[in-house]
């Protein structure tokens, strides 16, 4: 199979190898393909399976940071306007 990149690319995988966390460029491409085949696979995969084992619905959010970040934010604002949630717990 012969794959043909841009420029750019070429050269950062090309420092990678050199940087010696892989041992060829085939080696630093077969890990890349590796994780597109993950990746591939776990968006195929309905939410709350094992892609997202023991995420809950967070796991939904594990691809957007700034949603993720808005519903923390959103959670500790309902934590504070609600001190009496928290009697006994800390």
């Amino acid at each position: 199979m012969t794959i043909r990149l841009p420029p750019d690319l070429e050269r950062s995988i090309e420092a990678v190898v050199n940087w010696g966390r892989y041992a060829s460029v085939d080696h630093a491409m077969a890990e890349a393909a590796r994780l597109l085949l993950r990746r591939e696979s776990q968006q195929r995969q309905p939410t709350g399976t094992a892609g997202n084992a023991g995420l809950g619905s967070i796991g939904a959010l594990r691809d957007d940071a700034d949603l993720l970040d808005q519903a923390v934010k959103h959670a500790m604002k309902v934590r504070e306007e609600r001190p009496w949630r928290l009697s006994g717990v800390e």
